[in-house]
């Protein structure tokens, strides 16, 4: 009975940890002998919402190849990235910055201010390799930007018209107050 209480909290815990892992929703490349992880901070993606690229840089190892002697420690090379942004005919050049605290984590700012589909032409250094890699959206490997009606509650009609009925009303008591002005 003991052995199958063991068994059932096991798949139990494995289970729970599935259900609450994040969704990892980026694009993997090898450059040289770093494996690169790209894709938007938060996804999906809302236009009109901070969020921006971020990219992940680990060594990679090929299954079967032995440990180096002296391996790489990514906390001692020197990165420097930008990226090309990319929508429609227009563009804009982002600079990576580590995120605080996480190893191998960089990220930039961006507001995309469009759904739609967003272009990455990642170029710079990492240590020594150079990097010239583009990552689109269109691919599916991350998401493409979302409208951000698809999560807007209430309706952009129903907060328009509250606002206008508001103001309706305030224009109708300044126009009593400048009538009652008038008057005296």
């Amino acid at each position: 009975m003991k052995i199958r209480s063991i068994i059932l909290s096991a798949i139990f815990l494995f289970v729970l940890s599935a259900l609450s892992a994040p969704i990892f929703a980026h694009e993997g490349r090898e450059v040289a002998e770093y494996e690169l992880h790209f894709g938007w901070r938060v996804e999906p993606a809302y236009a009109g919402l901070l969020n921006g690229p971020e990219v992940f840089i680990a060594v990679h190892q090929h299954e079967g190849e032995a440990t180096p002697e002296t391996p790489v420690d990514i906390s001692t090379l020197e990165v420097n990235l930008q990226a090309e942004v990319t929508f429609g005919d227009q563009t804009t050049t982002l600079t990576f910055r580590p995120a605080w605290g996480e190893t191998g984590h960089y990220i930039a700012e961006l507001i995309p201010t469009l759904p739609g589909d967003y272009s990455f032409h990642l170029t710079g250094t990492i240590g020594d390799v150079a990097v010239d890699e583009i990552f689109t959206s269109a691919d599916g490997e991350f998401s493409s930007v979302e409208p951000t009606t698809d999560v807007m509650f209430p309706s952009l009609p129903a907060v328009d018209n509250a606002r206008i009925e508001a103001l309706e009303a305030r224009i109708a008591e300044l126009e009593t107050l400048v009538a009652e002005l008038q008057g005296n």
